[in-house]
């Protein structure tokens, strides 16, 4: 299923598309691998949609890279890319509408926590 995006022409140039298409696929991976990091502390859900997120967001310019026509719409790729970012708007949903107990504050100062005085 490929189909040419209507309007656009042939790449003026293709040096500077290639470059910019590899440096947007290293920071993605770069971000992913953050994110990835904090997951992996803190084992948020949110953290790994957002590593997902930008793994899925490298991958998809790397095959940029390496295709023969990066204007070309390719269906899976971009189901590929629709799913990350419902997983991250699925993760943002979770994390505010998770009900989360509140951790018990000490009383150092003898004053009733919550009151008003």
């Amino acid at each position: 299923m490929s189909l040419y995006l209507q309007g656009l022409g042939p790449i003026a140039h293709p040096r500077l598309d290639l470059f910019l298409l590899g440096y947007i696929a290293a920071v993605s991976a770069a971000a992913a691998l953050f994110f990835l990091r904090y997951w992996k502390e803190t084992r948020d859900f949110l953290f790994l949609a957002f590593a997902v997120f930008f793994a899925v967001q490298g991958a998809v310019r790397a095959h940029g890279i390496y295709s023969a026509n990066p204007n070309l719409v390719i269906g899976w790729l971009y189901a590929l890319r629709t799913f990350a970012v419902v997983l991250v708007v699925a993760a943002i949903i979770r994390k505010n509408f998770r009900r989360t107990v509140a951790p018990e504050r000490k009383n150092t100062r003898g004053i009733k926590v919550g009151s008003q005085t």
